[in-house]
């Protein structure tokens, strides 16, 4: 437990000897190969299947669907976008944070036990709950517990009673001066008192002290109240930093701390869903966790080398990870690969589109659970700014409607821009600066087009569903190539090889090791995609053309 002045002291010993314990067991672990088991993996109907590695959604409500016409997405609004997901094939929502905050993200959370009232009731809430799970879709929620609001009464309380208050020790506080100290803030209370605390994401935002054992009891009563209320698992938002005094020097001791939390959500919920954000794309970082990450090293080994790289899985896979493009924090995929290729204008959007579906194509076969960030399915941009706006052209309104406007559609980034000056692109007409109207970036116009990024999608997540041994099933890789990737995905019904060739001017090949079945082949340089059924002898040569994929099923069942 943190003591007042002393919790400097007393963390950096907890973070020492975590760090050594960790060596230790790195080198059992070396040599026993025993490995963290995932906590993922749950069932999930789908076909009458059980599905282990289900496709997940990520929604910024705020942004998604509006119901009430207020320009601010809300719980009913996604009940009336029901149907957009199952005709997309999600089997899972992850839900940006929808606890009562400060800020419009909802990553300062005042109150762990309501809604945020901007999106509804949380009567809304519990119906949109039941209306997912009655269409066979699960609910993750965006769980922030490595520091809440400065608003958040603890903190209030903490600040102006100081060692009075009863949450005095559910932060990193001290009276003894901290200048000069990195991510520590101050502030005065009514008695004139300098009150210092650690707050690494900033002033706004001060770090839990999960040390302290009433802490712990906290996430327990808000983990149990959130499963009540029908939530199937957690996504826990800075993972990587419930532990340390910088931005890397925490992982160890982080990743300790969850073995716990796995252990008391799945005695409370054996199915749950637990996954955390740690922001690393250093594998080794990645994989020491008991419970499922978000696998960052793919993602950064993807976008940067779009025409491919040698080793790209074997250097950047974590097992039963979650693997993905983009998400809430990062340029939007389609504009990190405009900006590779420099391609900004209209003409460019075709090549563009080419290179996000064979990465998409990609995703959607590897074992674990795809993610898509809401509107990565019709290409939609967006880049962080450095001033006057910083991250909100990462998390605009989706795009429904063609000429931007429209019954649902969102438009409270409006507001701010305006207020912040911001005149690029239409941030003063629907609040978005890099969407024009019919400019192809919209539901609408894409849904209806046989070559639309988001027909590609619907068709490669209904393959996916019939397919055991891609919702269930294991990895083995068969080619780790810059222009040839090529793995065997296999369960005890069913083996497939996905290959794909991300380069865009070498061709290469290989040889079956068995006999087997092309079942869909995917070019990529045309955006054209065909089921087939054209039939390869163990020992035949296989030429994979430049930006091409494809997949092929065993004549012999793997054991």
């Amino acid at each position: 437990m943190f003591c007042q002045e002393g919790g400097a002291v007393v963390r950096k010993s907890l973070l020492i000897v975590c760090l050594t314990i960790f060596v230790f067991i790195s080198s059992c672990v070396q040599t026993s190969g025993q490995q963290f088991q995932s906590t993922s993996l749950f069932p999930i109907s789908s076909n009458g299947s059980s599905v282990k590695y289900p496709v997940i959604y990520e929604i910024f409500i705020r942004s998604f669907y509006d119901s009430d016409g207020d320009g601010v997405g809300d719980f009913n609004g996604v009940i009336q976008e029901i149907d957009y997901l199952k005709e997309l094939g999600i089997d899972a929502v992850w839900f940006m944070p929808f606890n009562e905050s400060v800020s419009y993200h909802g990553y300062d959370v005042v109150d762990y036990y309501d809604v945020e009232d901007d999106y509804g009731t949380m009567e809304d809430f519990e119906n949109m709950v039941q209306e997912l799970h009655k269409n066979g879709i699960k609910v993750i929620m965006d769980l922030v517990i490595n520091h809440t609001s400065d608003q958040h009464p603890w903190f209030r309380d903490a600040v102006e009673n100081t060692r009075n208050s009863p949450y005095w020790n559910y932060y990193i506080m001290s009276l003894e001066d901290h200048s000069g100290q990195d991510h520590w803030h101050w502030k005065v209370n009514s008695r004139g008192q300098k009150v210092w605390y650690f707050g690494l994401f900033g002033y706004t935002m001060p770090d839990l002290n999960h040390d302290n054992t009433s802490v712990k009891d906290e996430v327990k009563k808000i983990v149990d109240f959130w499963l009540s209320k029908g939530v199937d698992g957690f996504r826990i938002d800075a993972a990587k930093h419930i532990y340390g005094w910088s931005w890397d020097d925490g992982v160890v001791a982080s990743a300790e701390y969850f073995e716990w939390f796995k252990d008391y959500v799945l005695s409370k919920k054996p199915d749950a869903i637990i996954v955390g954000e740690v922001f690393s794309g250093n594998v080794s970082d990645l994989s020491i966790y008991p419970i499922s990450v978000f696998n960052f090293a793919l993602m950064y080994g993807i976008r940067n080398n779009l025409e491919g790289i040698d080793g790209l899985l074997e250097n950047n896979w974590v097992e039963n990870s979650f693997p993905f493009l983009e998400n809430h924090d990062l340029n939007r995929f389609f504009s990190h690969v405009q900006d590779v290729y420099n391609l900004f204008d209209a003409s460019g959007y075709e090549l563009i589109k080419k290179r996000v579906a064979l990465w998409y194509f990609l995703l959607f076969t590897l074992k674990g659970s795809p993610v898509i960030y809401y509107g990565g399915e019709i290409g939609t941009r967006g880049f962080k700014w450095y001033g006057p706006i910083y991250d909100e052209p990462l998390r605009e309104p989706m795009q429904w409607y063609a000429e931007g406007s429209g019954e649902g559609q969102t438009f409270w980034t409006r507001e701010i821009y305006d207020a912040r000056g911001v005149t690029y692109g239409n941030a003063n007409v629907d609040g978005c600066v890099y969407d024009d109207p019919f400019d192809g970036f919209s539901v609408e116009e894409q849904e209806n087009d046989p070559k639309s990024l988001l027909n590609f999608f619907k068709f490669m997540l209904g393959f996916r569903k019939e397919h055991e041994s891609i919702l269930n099933g294991d990895q083995r890789i068969f080619r780790d190539w810059k222009n040839l990737i090529a793995f065997y995905r296999y369960s005890s019904n069913e083996e497939l090889l996905v290959v794909v060739n991300p380069d865009p001017v070498w061709p290469n090949s290989f040889s079956f090791e068995k006999d087997m079945t092309m079942i869909l082949e995917v070019d990529f340089e045309n955006f054209t995609w065909s089921e087939k059924n054209n039939f390869f002898s163990s020992g035949e040569n296989f030429e994979v053309s430049p930006m091409k994929g494809y997949i092929f099923k065993s004549e012999e069942v793997r054991k």
